[in-house]
């Protein structure tokens, strides 16, 4: 006798849900386009490159499915302790995902003869080669095309980068405007598995508040900072109260740089300048939490954290997020 299936089973032999990595150079969207899809800011996005340093996992739920989405660092020439540990991180998030989206940014063109001429920079297959290693789909995710006018030179683009890799897809995009991301969808959830959710639909990362608090700090510390002084900054978070009445968080959090003389530039003449970052980072973990913030900063010297790896993981830059390894 066959058994009949309720709406509720056919739904879940139908439910798709699995992890898709975000992967490319330095500053291409990965970010901002994981914070597009969650539909919330998680990821801290800036224009400067190199902004995220770890993993973090976007939640991203919808009509019968759900994406894990792998945010890494971006994929680039590594020197120091810690630009080499973002680009295992980003390596990492690349395995044993069931789908890998390599982001790239398309290119600033005035003509369909220069699109015809252009070629992916070495960099650019470099990270395309580094990524295919670890074995797994790879689709194209063409970022930034709202900035070109005329579609049409968006062909030749993809031609380019198609002839160098076997693509599940060759997806252009727009992460401002929306546009390409219904295709992007389609594309993801067909590459998912079909099985049960790995998160609660209402849950957007893996990461505990007090991290993303962190996040929000070490964004300020890019919109108030000039020049490289922010790459040579950290951030711990010391405590996060949550106060219930009046409810607010009191956010207690150390910036860490390498040298003395870097102390005064980030604390600015009469403290101007953290008591920016403060105010910056403050409203921001008041729109990430929906509560009152206080935030309390200081400013420390941990010499050369940068180049020591002992030191790094000390400061929480050490473990695989998500347990993907």
């Amino acid at each position: 006798m066959e058994s009949e299936s309720t709406p509720e089973s056919a739904d879940e032999m139908s439910f798709r849900a699995g992890t898709v990595a975000l992967c490319g150079r330095p500053n291409v969207g990965k970010s901002t386009l994981l914070n597009a899809l969650v539909g919330s800011d998680l990821a801290v996005a800036t224009r400067f490159p190199q902004t995220t340093r770890e993993r973090l996992l976007g939640v991203w739920s919808g009509s019968g499915f759900q994406a894990v989405l792998v945010d890494t660092p971006g994929i680039h020439r590594a020197k120091s302790a810690l630009n080499k540990f973002m680009v295992d991180e980003a390596l990492r998030g690349a395995q044993s995902v069931d789908l890998v989206l390599m982001l790239a940014e398309a290119p600033l063109l005035a003509d369909i003869a220069a699109a015809e001429a252009w070629e992916p920079g070495p960099a650019a297959t470099a990270a395309l080669t580094s990524i295919a290693a670890a074995g797994r789909p790879i689709a194209l995710v063409l970022t930034k095309c709202d900035r070109i006018a005329d579609k049409a030179l968006l062909l030749p683009i993809l031609r380019k980068w198609s002839a160098l890799h076997p693509f599940t897809a060759l997806i252009p995009i727009s992460a401002t405007t929306g546009a390409g991301l219904e295709a992007l969808r389609e594309h993801v959830v067909a590459a998912l598995p079909v099985a049960a959710p790995l998160f609660p639909e209402d849950q957007l990362s893996d990461r505990a508040v007090r991290w993303h608090a962190g996040e929000r700090v070490r964004a300020a510390l890019f919109e108030h900072l000039r020049d490289e002084l922010p790459y040579c900054c950290a951030v711990t978070v010391e405590s996060f109260k949550e106060q219930r009445k009046p409810p607010r968080d009191i956010v207690h959090a150390s910036v860490h740089v390498e040298r003395e003389s870097q102390k005064p530039m980030v604390i600015g003449r009469g403290a101007e300048t953290i008591k920016a970052i403060s105010m910056s980072a403050r409203r921001a973990i008041a729109e990430l939490t929906g509560r009152p913030c206080e935030l309390y900063l200081e400013v420390k010297v941990t010499p050369n954290w940068t180049r020591d790896p002992a030191l790094m993981e000390r400061l929480g830059l050490h473990a695989p997020v998500g347990g993907l390894s």
